[in-house]
């Protein structure tokens, strides 16, 4: 790894936490009058036919595999749990997954992957992040046009959709949820360890006495997390989980592309990682934040009893006790 893209990596968690935590207190609070249920009550309305679930996160391999048409064709009758930048995809592909998690506390652009009713015209002109990256595809075009479909489905199919819900959530993803008709349920982010001094997820868990979860740092690691921890799932698998980009992807396209260019200049390309998955014999690449997301899950995975299965046949991540798989393999095996 270069110099420069493991200085970064070393810098992530403190980097994470001083951008975040100011704004994610602040819905903490703004939050507290909304929440009738946490993630404990989820408890109760689990599946009991099934020990496994499919996390759906929403990395480039999830348009490129599209792992929806086999779960749709296979019939899978287990649990699907999808991280809210997979939403979209999920619902236009005839998909209604029984919880979706949304984690990130970003004032406007969360909302955008539940369809955001106040999306115009000004807006779109102020912030490119949708248009400048590979975040998913169909949303890069006719945005607003396709903002508006996004509302119809989610509207029309929310009832079957639990939201499990971050209490740093924006008001905006918060309204937009509860206005599309699914039930929330809170839990904090483990910001840090609860036992230190001045410690955030105490100061957060002070104000609403919700369940903490950790998040790897970001909404797919989270979705594995409450699958794992407050479904019980022993069969895990993973689609769209990357955490990095495919061969070939143009730098300018990559999540952070904007920041690491204001940082670095003419350095730009030290900052990135490049990978070689030896399961599909690709070089992916990856740049710090989501190495040191790849970092944080490989180490969590280690601290649980199931499996997990890696079924995105693309990205980043494989490890110890991370089998990789093809979906098709898993969805058949639970057949069985």
């Amino acid at each position: 790894m270069k110099d420069l893209a493991k200085e970064l990596v070393d810098r992530i968690p403190a980097l994470t936490l001083t951008k975040s935590v100011p704004t994610a207190l602040e819905n903490t609070y703004s939050n507290l009058s909304f929440m009738d249920h946490t993630v404990k009550d989820v408890v109760a309305d689990v599946k009991p036919d099934s020990q496994s679930a499919i996390i759906i996160a929403s990395g480039p391999s999830l348009h490129l595999q599209n792992p929806v048409e086999n779960i749709l064709a296979e019939q899978y009758a287990g649990t699907i749990v999808c991280a809210d930048g997979a939403l979209p995809y999920c619902l236009r592909n005839g998909l209604i997954p029984d919880y979706v998690v949304t984690l990130d506390p970003h004032p406007t652009r969360i909302v955008r992957w539940f369809g955001d009713p106040d999306l115009d015209s000004a807006a779109l002109a102020q912030d490119d992040y949708f248009r400048r990256q590979d975040l998913d595809p169909h949303m890069e075009e006719k945005e607003l046009e396709r903002n508006s479909e996004l509302i119809t489905l989610l509207n029309q199919t929310a009832h079957g959709i639990k939201c499990i819900i971050a209490t740093c959530s924006s008001r905006a993803v918060r309204d937009r949820c509860i206005s599309s008709g699914m039930q929330l349920y809170w839990w904090n982010p483990l910001y840090d360890d609860i036992d230190t001094e001045d410690s955030i997820t105490r100061q957060a868990y002070d104000i609403n006495h919700a369940p903490c979860l950790a998040t790897g740092g970001n909404t797919g690691s989270s979705a594995w997390v409450f699958a794992s921890v407050i479904l019980k799932k022993t069969q895990i698998a993973l689609v769209g989980m990357d955490f990095g980009y495919a061969p070939g992807t143009p730098l300018n396209k990559t999540q952070y592309y904007k920041e690491a260019l204001d940082l670095f200049g003419d350095k730009i390309e030290d900052a990135f990682i490049d990978i070689f998955n030896p399961y599909t014999q690709e070089h992916w690449f990856t740049d710090p934040t989501y190495y040191w997301y790849r970092q944080v899950f490989l180490n969590m995975i280690q601290q649980t009893n199931g499996t997990t299965y890696n079924c995105t046949q693309g990205g980043t991540l494989f490890g110890d006790r991370l089998e990789f798989k093809p979906l098709l393999e898993f969805l058949s095996d639970q057949k069985q």
